[in-house]
């Protein structure tokens, strides 16, 4: 069998004609996401038991003292 020889294009005669303009668009595109719509239903004093001011106390001490002073 024969092989063929491949054929190459032939180079383009101006290198920088190659980019085309990109389509004009007929609409203004749409948000890519919908607004946040935020609803506060919490009542106005929230009921904290004893635990879970420990277990609150425990892990953020350091950040409490820093911003209410030590207890004293």
């Amino acid at each position: 069998m024969a092989h063929r020889l491949r054929r190459h294009a032939e180079p383009p005669t101006d290198l920088f004609d190659y980019q085309q303009d990109p389509p004009v668009a007929s609409r203004p595109a749409k948000p890519a996401y919908a607004p946040i719509i935020v609803t506060d239903d919490w009542p106005r004093a929230l009921p904290v038991t004893d635990h879970e001011a420990r277990v609150i106390e425990a892990f953020f001490a350091d950040l409490l003292d820093e911003l209410f002073g030590p207890t004293p």
